[in-house]
C-alpha cells in the first residue's frame, strides 16, 4: 500500500555528528543573513520551499546512483563523485530551508519520502548497466544540467545580496553534478548498443519534458530566488538545447525536446 504523503520538513541533529558537516556547510552562516527581506514574498517562499525539497530528493538521487555505480563495475572515482555530491544536496538543502524561513516561513508540502526517486523501467531492471545510464542520464545529464543556467538566471534576476550570494554557491556546486552523467556514458560507450542508446533517448526526453513544470513551479515575479515565466520559458528552451540536447547527441543518444505548447500549457496551469 502506498505511503500517505507527510508534510515536508528539514531536521538536524547537530553534536558531535554535525562536526562531519562542518566545513561543507560554514559558507552558509558567512552569508548576509542581516539583510532585510520582505516576508511577505510568496512566490519565494515557494520556490525555497519548493528548492528544499528537490535538493533533499537529489540526495537520495546521488545515494542511489552511487549504488547503481557500483553494481555496474563503474569506476570508484565516479560512486565516490555521488558521495560528495549527496552530501552537496543537504547543504543545499538547509541553506534553502534557511532562506523560506527568512522570507515569511516555508509553504506546506506534502511529499511522500519513501518515492524521492524513480525505479529503473522494467528494461533496465535486469541489466545494471543500463539502470545505471538511466539515472545517470535523469539525474545528471538532464536534471542538474537544467538546474544550472536556470539557477544563474535567478541568481541575476534575485535583487537580494543574501539571496544572490547563496545561488552562486549553489550554482558552483551543481556545473560539476551536471558532468557526472557524461563521464559515465563516455566510460560505459563501448558497452551499449544502438537499443540502449534509443532507450536512454526516450529517458531523457521523458525527463525533460517532467523538469519543465518541476523547475518552473507556476509563474512568479521575479526576484528573492523565484523567475517570472516570461524569463523561465525561453531559458529553459534554451538550455535544453544547449546542455541536454547536444551533449547527448554527441553521444550518439537522440533527446526529443517539449515544444512551445507544452510551455504554454505549463503556464496554464500555474
Amino acid at each position: 500500500m502506498p505511503r500517505a504523503p507527510s508534510p515536508f520538513t528539514v531536521s538536524s541533529i547537530r553534536g558531535p555528528w554535525s562536526r562531519r558537516l562542518a566545513r561543507r556547510r560554514a559558507w552558509i552562516d558567512e552569508l548576509p543573513w542581516h539583510e532585510p527581506l520582505p516576508s511577505d514574498a510568496l512566490g519565494a517562499r515557494v520556490v525555497w520551499t519548493r528548492t528544499a525539497f528537490s535538493e533533499y530528493a537529489s540526495a537520495a538521487a546521488f545515494a542511489e546512483l552511487a549504488a547503481a555505480l557500483l553494481a555496474a563495475g563503474a569506476p570508484i572515482e565516479l560512486a565516490a563523485a555521488c558521495g560528495e555530491y549527496l552530501v552537496d544536496e543537504l547543504v543545499h538543502t538547509e541553506v534553502a530551508a534557511r532562506l523560506a524561513a527568512a522570507l515569511g516561513g516555508a509553504v506546506a508540502l506534502e511529499v511522500d519520502l519513501t518515492r524521492l526517486v524513480r525505479p529503473p523501467s522494467p528494461t533496465a531492471a535486469d541489466h545494471p548497466l543500463l539502470a545505471a545510464a538511466e539515472l545517470a542520464v535523469r539525474i545528471s545529464c538532464v536534471g542538474e544540467a537544467l538546474t544550472v543556467p536556470m539557477l544563474k538566471v535567478a541568481r541575476g534576476v534575485a535583487g537580494s545580496a543574501l539571496v544572490a550570494a547563496a545561488l552562486d554557491e549553489i550554482v558552483g556546486d551543481e556545473a560539476s553534478h551536471a558532468q557526472l552523467g557524461g563521464w559515465f556514458l563516455d566510460w560505459a560507450e563501448p558497452q551499449l548498443d544502438d537499443a540502449d542508446r534509443r532507450h536512454l533517448g526516450a529517458i531523457a526526453s521523458a525527463a525533460v519534458a517532467s523538469f519543465a513544470p518541476l523547475l518552473g513551479g507556476g509563474c512568479h515575479d521575479s526576484g528573492l530566488g523565484a523567475v517570472a515565466c516570461d524569463r523561465f520559458d525561453p531559458t529553459f528552451a534554451a538550455a535544453v538545447q544547449r546542455a541536454v540536447v547536444r551533449p547527448l547527441a554527441a553521444r550518439g543518444i537522440a533527446v526529443q525536446a517539449p515544444g512551445p505548447a507544452r510551455a504554454e500549457a505549463r503556464a496554464a496551469r500555474a
